[in-house]
């Protein structure tokens, strides 16, 4: 049995940017089959009337830690100083492995309902937690957080994510990155091995580079010029690189950086919230694979893809000093296709193009934060919101329908969290 969108208003993220009306789109074994006007309807097909709906492809999430959701509201006004040295929120020593487990279903959940398909998703114990992402329905590139102090005990956890998952995305939604922490919790040594590792195993490495001034402070300690050098030493300065927030890198830096081709996941709620800095977008933008990331609730407290966006159009355009600067079409291709190729998926996802995989949302055209439609494309970067959600699919999969999670109960996962973070309100 085949699904066909019929009769949408199509963002298509296609090379061209085009934008398509009064097409349909027909899903086969969760692939894009074809598009087109009013293409024949088959004795068995599910059809979903999209006269009313905006189609765009799934938003693609570069950088989070989903089973921190927990963390929300736990960290709020800190000062920098506050973070040194550790990642911890107070209190989040009560939590154990089955919250974390919760946190992570009903942060899988709010994703879906905010109209993202696919996450990179690191934590240590990610091969507990990666079947949780598994029945999600999402997709998602994952890895264990590899540090000195837990290298042996991350590295089993890596095996198994491999073992289980691989590192090709055309056979399973769900592949497995090799994930050193950051420059500073992981030596030299260790470094070298997680490069030579994923040149071996074909997998993207995610860790976080350049957030604080601290790490910066201790590679610079270690002998090296600053976290380019470090990651060039390492062996990992290329596009297998994927590397989080990089806000403290060196104005020398950014032109060795972009001849190197090292993706940047850009989170600049996290940062702004954390550092109050965020990167010169601008700089990087058309030069290296740029995608956007909400990272963790303790430094941004929605996983609201749109916002992020939204966000770093705006700051971005601070930066550069240049309202012309980021502009939609921009902005829109780093929440999806972008995305996407930051994270090597772009050959399946990203785009709504024959041959791909249908991750897809609906948007309501039908809401007033989508009237007028003079620009489908502004008044989903500028005006929408997850309200605006209709329908979301990963591989054909409807996952949210009509603005409902098809596969979990909110009130039950709400009520569960209330418990689990020990909320004021009855459960």
């Amino acid at each position: 049995m085949a699904l066909l969108l019929t009769h949408a208003a199509i963002l298509t993220m296609d090379a061209a940017h085009r934008i398509l009306r009064g097409h349909d789109i027909r899903i086969e074994n969760g692939v894009i089959a074809a598009i087109g006007p009013d293409l024949s309807v088959v004795p068995g097909d599910e059809v979903i009337d999209c006269r009313h709906a905006l189609v765009t492809p799934g938003l693609v999430n570069v950088h989070t830690h989903a089973a921190t959701a927990l963390f929300r509201g736990l960290a709020e006004d800190l000062p920098r100083d506050f973070w040194a040295g550790a990642y911890r929120v107070p209190g989040q020593e009560r939590f154990t492995e089955a919250d974390y487990a919760l946190s992570l279903r009903a942060a899988c959940a709010e994703f879906l309902l905010n109209g993202v398909t696919c996450i990179a998703d690191r934590l240590a114990g990610m091969d507990r937690l990666a079947p949780v992402i598994e029945a999600s329905g999402l997709r998602a590139v994952v890895g264990s957080t590899l540090t000195d102090a837990r290298a042996a005990e991350a590295w089993a956890e890596t095996d198994r994510l491999l073992a289980r998952y691989g590192t090709d995305p055309a056979r399973s939604r769900i592949t497995t990155a090799i994930a050193p922490h950051a420059l500073d919790s992981c030596s030299d040594a260790l470094l070298a091995e997680v490069a030579r590792r994923a040149e071996r195993e074909g997998a993207r490495v995610v860790l976080h580079v350049a957030q604080s001034a601290p790490e910066v402070a201790a590679v610079r300690a270690r002998g090296h010029a600053g976290a380019l050098a470090c990651l060039r030493r390492a062996g990992l300065a290329n596009a297998r690189t994927v590397a989080a927030h990089a806000i403290y890198l060196e104005e020398s830096e950014i032109e060795g950086w972009c001849e190197d081709g090292i993706a940047i996941a850009h989170c600049p709620a996290s940062n702004l919230k954390i550092e109050a800095r965020t990167i010169p977008l601008h700089r990087y933008v058309g030069r290296v694979p740029v995608g956007l990331g909400t990272d963790w609730t303790a430094s941004d407290n929605a996983m609201d893809m749109i916002w992020e966006a939204r966000l770093a159009a705006l700051v971005g355009k601070q930066s550069a000093g240049d309202p012309t600067a980021l502009p939609v079409a921009t902005m829109l291709r780093m929440m999806t296709v972008d995305g996407a190729r930051v994270l090597g998926l772009d050959p399946l996802i990203g785009s709504v193009e024959v041959g791909k995989r249908a991750d897809l949302v609906t948007w309501n055209l039908d809401r007033l934060e989508m009237a007028p439609a003079h620009d489908l494309g502004a008044n989903l970067l500028y005006s929408a919101s997850p309200r605006s959600v209709r329908d979301v699919m990963v591989d054909g999969t409807v996952l949210v329908r009509e603005g409902r999670l098809v596969r979990e109960e909110e009130a039950a996962l709400v009520a569960a969290m209330r418990r689990a973070g020990w909320g004021g309100l009855p459960a």
